[in-house]
C-alpha cells in the first residue's frame, strides 16, 4: 500500500473513532440501560471502515473507540477485566466483521441489490454478535447481582444485552444497506 492510501486509511479510522464516540455519548443521553449499554448507531463507523478496509482497519477503529471511551471516562465501570470485556474486546470485535468487506464491495460495485443486502447483514450480524457475547460474559460475571431473584445470572445477561443490542443490530444493518445502496462509492478506497 503506497504512502498516501495509508495515510488517508490512518485519517479515516481516527475520523470514524471519533464519529463512533460522538454517536454512543448522543445516543447515551437518550436510550441508556441502567447497568450500562444502549440503543446506538456507533458501530457504524466501525463496520463502514471495516467494509472500506478490512478487518485490521475495523479492529483498529473498534479498539480505538473502546479506549477513547475508557479515556473519557463514558463507562460503567465495575472491575479492570470488565473495562476489558466492555469497551476494548467488545468494540474491536465490530470490526471483524471486515471479513465480509471484499464481498460487500464487489455486490456494492457490481449493484447486485440481493448480494449487498445479504453480505451487509452478515457482516452486521457477525459484529453485532461478537460484541453482545463479550457483553453477556460481562454481565454474567460482573452484574449478576442486578438478576432479579430466582433468575439465572446468564440469562439476565442474555436478556438485559438483547435489549439494546438486538434493535443496535437492526437500526445498523437497515442504515448501512441504506447507505451503499443509495451511496456504492462510499465502499472504494481508491480515486477510481
Amino acid at each position: 500500500m503506497n504512502q498516501s492510501k495509508q495515510l488517508v486509511r490512518l485519517i479515516e479510522i481516527a475520523i470514524m473513532t471519533a464519529a463512533a464516540v460522538i454517536l454512543d455519548i448522543v445516543s447515551g443521553m437518550f436510550l441508556s440501560m441502567p447497568q450500562g449499554g444502549s440503543v446506538s448507531i456507533m458501530m457504524i463507523p466501525i463496520f463502514l471502515i471495516s467494509f472500506r478496509w478490512g478487518v485490521k482497519a475495523g479492529l483498529t477503529t473498534g479498539l480505538l473507540t473502546g479506549l477513547v471511551q475508557i479515556a473519557i471516562g463514558n463507562l460503567f465501570p465495575q472491575h479492570p477485566i470488565q473495562l476489558l470485556l466492555d469497551y476494548i474486546i467488545a468494540f474491536s470485535a465490530i470490526g471483524v466483521s471486515g471479513c465480509f468487506a471484499s464481498s460487500v464491495r464487489k455486490a456494492a460495485v457490481s449493484k447486485t441489490k440481493g448480494k449487498l443486502i445479504v453480505s451487509v447483514i452478515g457482516a452486521v450480524f457477525i459484529g453485532s454478535f461478537l460484541r453482545y457475547a463479550a457483553h453477556v460474559i460481562s454481565g454474567a460475571v460482573f452484574f449478576g447481582s442486578y438478576a432479579p431473584e430466582g433468575t439465572p445470572v446468564w440469562i439476565y445477561s442474555l436478556t438485559y444485552n438483547a435489549t439494546y443490542m438486538v434493535p443496535s443490530f437492526i437500526i445498523c444493518a437497515i442504515v448501512l444497506c441504506l447507505l451503499f445502496l443509495t451511496a456504492p462509492r462510499l465502499l472504494k478506497t481508491d480515486k477510481t
